[in-house]
């Protein structure tokens, strides 16, 4: 009788643990919140699926919050940035979960392999705090776009837009809703006026390529600067103080990306290496108005950039491929061999890569070092074996510096007579310089 107790009560205690809460069963819809059910696999350790758990209850709060952002604001906002749409809502809803504040807990429900929690937020709360960010987002946005207003009249594009950037910086998180504030004599909605101030400076400037067309060598510094002049569409005068954003759009290199431009207008940077083989390279000069915000720049910010028209400029690149001098010593049982096998699959690899051969090494940059030996290995029931062993090295001959070396030993080869095992040990070694050892030549070659 006693253990039926025991039974009974554990039973009752299991099923009372175990009663699922009506917010799980059915989603809550008391009026004058937002509600945020969170449920998610009780995987990893404990803090981990709490942690999940509460962050997907705020985001289910922040995508009712961002979807009763104003239609019709959001709707401009979608056209303006176009196919940048979807990334730039997505940034918003994490922004808006970041920015939460008044949230309650309510409740917690552990459902065996899931975890649930249920976080609600007063609308009316979240509302008042919201007016008040906004209206001081909007006062300092308004004193920056003032700013930008005043320093277009006075033809300094550069100071323009960095004053807008920064009134764009002030209200990115309420770049979706309706922001109507006063401005001289009359009312003025803010972050539209704020998009096409922006695209009219941009609108303004005129970015050229001063010594557009280049010639350089892989693996070698470009010895002339980049420089691009910045001026004024309407005056033709140069604008002082602009960012530009350098890189390569074919080809690769070592680029310093970021520049300003002097008191002349000019803006300069330089490439350290050119990486990319390619004969034709171009490197790309971009306004860069992401530059005037620095560490404040926000991943809304930088989609909103996305969709703005950007001017630009473009150099081009002759590239001069690296020259490869081969000395080859490839013999098979002591003999020369008349047609070698390992330095043709190598100039076949490399030839694709853009590097071209000479003969004379004092006229190469590189210099490959082939020397290889197929040794008897004796005969057993009419079957040859030839051992080759081989050795590979890389000289930068403008350092004088090894770079690369490996080595090959006791490679077999088997086959109905000398010279075709020796062939078989010999096209071994090839497979395996294509597979593993060339992209590390090229890697050191290319350094």
């Amino acid at each position: 009788m006693k253990n039926l107790l025991i039974f009974f009560f554990l039973t009752s205690l299991i099923f009372s643990q175990g009663k699922k809460p009506d917010w799980v069963e059915k989603r809550p819809n008391a009026p004058g919140y937002y509600h945020g059910i969170g449920v998610v696999p009780k995987s990893g350790t404990t803090n981990e699926y709490l942690q999940r758990a509460k962050d997907a209850a705020l985001n289910d709060i922040a995508q009712q919050i961002v979807v009763s952002i104003d239609a019709l604001q959001k709707s401009k906002l979608s056209e303006k940035l176009g196919e940048f749409s979807e990334e730039y809502q997505s940034a918003v809803q994490t922004s808006t979960k970041a920015d939460l504040e008044g949230v309650e807990a309510v409740d917690t429900w552990d459902g065996g392999d899931q975890y649930w929690v249920y976080h609600r937020l007063s609308i009316a709360e979240y509302r008042r705090i919201h007016a008040e960010k906004l209206r001081s987002a909007a006062a300092l946005a308004l004193d920056f776009f003032t700013k930008g207003k005043n320093a277009e009249k006075g033809n300094n594009a550069g100071d323009a837009l960095q004053s807008y950037m920064q009134a764009l910086s002030s209200v990115e998180k309420f770049l979706g809703e309706t922001m109507e504030v006063q401005y001289g004599n009359g009312r003025i909605f803010l972050a539209n006026e704020l998009f096409s101030s922006i695209q009219s400076v941009l609108n303004s400037v005129e970015l050229k390529a001063v010594n557009g067309k280049l010639e350089a060598q892989v693996g070698k510094p470009l010895r002339t600067p980049l420089d691009v002049s910045v001026i004024n569409t309407a005056s033709s005068a140069p604008i002082p103080n602009f960012p530009v954003r350098f890189s390569f759009i074919r080809g690769s290199g070592d680029i310093v990306a970021g520049a300003r431009s002097d008191k002349q207008g000019i803006a300069t940077t330089q490439i350290a290496k050119v990486i990319g083989t390619e004969k034709l390279q171009i490197v790309k000069a971009d306004a860069d108005p992401a530059a005037f915000l620095g560490e404040s720049l926000s991943p809304m910010l930088s989609t909103l950039i996305k969709s703005f028209t950007i001017p630009s400029a473009r150099f081009t690149m002759n590239v001069v491929s690296l020259t490869i001098a081969f000395e080859t010593e490839e013999s098979m049982l002591g003999n020369p061999m008349r047609l070698p096998r390992i330095e043709p699959m190598l100039k076949n690899i490399l030839s694709a890569q853009g590097f071209s051969f000479v003969d004379d090494a004092s006229k190469a940059n590189i210099l490959i070092s082939v020397k290889a030996n197929g040794r008897d290995g004796g005969e057993y029931s009419g079957m040859y074996t030839v051992y080759v062993d081989a050795n590979i090295s890389v000289t930068d001959l403008n350092s004088g510096e090894e770079v690369y070396k490996t080595s090959y030993n006791n490679i077999k080869g088997i086959s109905i007579n000398s010279e075709k095992a020796g062939m078989k040990a010999y096209d071994e070694i090839a497979a395996d310089l294509q597979k593993k050892v060339i992209p590390k030549i090229l890697e050191q070659i290319k350094k």
